[in-house]
C-alpha cells in the first residue's frame, strides 16, 4: 500500500481558510479587521506578517482537520468553546502517534495562539500551560546540536566551493552548485535574514551595488521583528555574487525575464522549499549531515558565544533579537556544547596516555 506524504492524507491537512466552516472563517476574518489598536477597534491578528498568518492559518486548520475527521466538531458551538482539556488532550494523542514531538509542540502553540486572538477575554492558562510542559519536554528529533558548526567552517566551505566550481567547472549541474554555494556563503555571512527574507531577494531592490560593494535591504514588514534592516555584504563574496548574476543567473534564466536574485534550472524564481531543499543538499554534502536555513543562525551565535564570548551582546543585533534572553539562550547552549566537546576530547586523549604501551600495538595486529 502506498503511503500518503502528510499533504496528501486526508486525516493530516491543515485545511485552508475556505475548506472551514462558516462559523471559523467569520472568526478568523474578524482577526484583521481594520481598525484603530489603541481604541481596541482593530483585530487582534492585524499586526501578524504575512507567514505568520499563514503559520497560524496551518495549526488552526489542522486542528479543525482532527476535530472533523474525529466526530468531534460541534457545529453550534463557538470555535473557542470546542478547544476543551478533552479534546485537546485526543488532539495531542493524536498528533504523537504522527509527527516529532517538537511538531506537537508547535501545533499546540499555534492553535494558543489562534484562541487567545478569537477569544482574549477567556482563560487559556491551561492551554498555555500545556504548550509550555511540551516545549519542556519536547526533543529535536533532529539532533540539532550535532549538526551545528562554525560559521568560519560553513563560510570556508562554501567560498572553496565557490573557486572550485569556477576552475573547473563540473561536467553536470555546475550552475546550481555555484548558486547552492553561494546561497550557504550569502546566509552565514548575514544571518539576520531568514529563509523568506532570502527566497525574496529582488536584484537593484533588496541586492544593491554600492562603491563596488554589495549590501542587503530590508524594509520593516518584511522583518520578523518589524524593524527595517541594511545588512553589510562581505567584500570577498563581491566576485561570487557578480558572476552569478552576469553568467550563471543568466544562463538559468534561460531567455526568461525575472528581478528575483536566485533562479531554477527551469528558469523560474526560486520558492522557499526549494532554497531549503538546495542549502540542505549543499551541506550534507560538505558535513554529512544537512545543514537546515534556519540552523545557520544558531550556528553563528554560537560561533561568537565561544570564539567570542566577552562580545555575545553584537548577536542580538546581528540575529535580529528584540528580547536578550533569546540570545542568552543561545549563549548558554553553545557554552554547554562546548563543554561537553571540550571534556569528550580530554577523556579521549587521557584515555590515550593511560594505555598500556602494547595495546595499541596488539590493536594494529588485529
Amino acid at each position: 500500500m502506498t503511503q500518503l506524504l502528510p499533504h496528501e492524507d486526508p486525516l493530516r491537512r491543515c485545511l485552508k481558510v475556505h475548506e472551514w466552516p462558516e462559523a471559523d472563517q467569520s472568526a478568523w476574518e474578524k482577526l484583521f479587521e481594520p481598525g484603530d489598536i489603541l481604541e481596541g477597534t482593530a483585530g487582534l491578528g492585524q499586526h501578524w506578517c504575512d507567514d505568520t498568518r499563514e503559520k497560524y492559518r496551518k495549526g488552526y486548520g489542522r486542528w479543525l482537520t482532527f476535530l472533523i475527521t474525529s466526530g468531534q466538531y460541534e457545529v453550534n458551538h463557538a470555535p473557542e468553546d470546542r478547544v476543551t482539556l478533552e479534546a485537546v488532550s485526543a488532539y495531542i494523542s493524536q498528533l504523537s502517534g504522527e509527527v516529532a514531538s517538537w511538531t506537537v509542540w508547535g501545533r499546540l502553540a499555534e492553535l494558543l495562539a489562534v484562541c487567545k486572538a478569537m477569544s482574549p477575554a477567556a482563560d487559556w492558562s491551561w492551554l498555555n500551560r500545556a504548550v509550555r510542559r511540551l516545549e519542556a519536554q519536547g526533543r529535536d528529533s533532529k539532533d540539532k546540536h550535532s549538526r551545528l558548526r562554525p560559521a568560519a567552517e560553513i563560510s570556508g566551505w562554501a567560498y572553496g566551493e565557490l573557486d572550485r566550481i569556477l576552475k573547473a567547472p563540473p561536467a553536470r549541474h555546475a550552475e546550481t552548485k555555484f548558486r547552492d554555494a553561494l546561497l550557504v556563503g550569502l546566509l552565514i555571512a548575514c544571518p539576520t535574514m531568514r529563509l523568506g527574507n532570502l527566497t525574496m531577494i529582488k536584484i537593484d531592490q533588496h541586492l544593491i551595488k554600492l562603491k563596488g560593494r554589495y549590501e542587503l535591504r530590508f524594509v520593516a514588514s518584511e522583518m520578523k521583528a518589524r524593524k527595517p534592516v541594511e545588512i553589510p555584504v562581505p567584500v570577498g563574496l563581491t566576485t561570487y555574487i557578480e558572476h552569478y548574476i552576469e553568467q550563471v543567473r543568466h544562463t538559468l534564466l534561460n531567455g526568461n525575464e525575472n528581478d528575483r536574485l536566485w533562479i531554477t534550472q527551469y528558469g523560474k524564481p526560486m520558492t522557499g522549499n526549494t532554497i531549503y531543499a538546495g542549502i540542505c543538499k549543499a551541506t550534507e554534502r560538505a558535513f554529512g549531515r544537512a545543514i537546515n536555513p534556519h540552523l545557520f543562525r544558531d550556528c553563528a551565535v554560537t560561533s561568537v558565544a565561544i570564539e567570542d564570548p566577552k562580545h555575545i551582546g553584537i548577536a542580538a543585533p546581528i540575529l535580529g533579537h528584540t528580547d536578550p534572553r533569546t540570545t542568552e539562550k543561545h549563549y548558554m547552549q553553545a557554552q554547554h556544547l562546548h563543554a561537553c566537546r571540550t571534556l569528550g576530547q580530554s577523556v579521549k586523549e587521557l584515555r590515550a596516555q593511560l594505555q598500556p604501551a602494547g595495546v595499541n600495538a596488539k590493536r594494529r595486529k588485529r
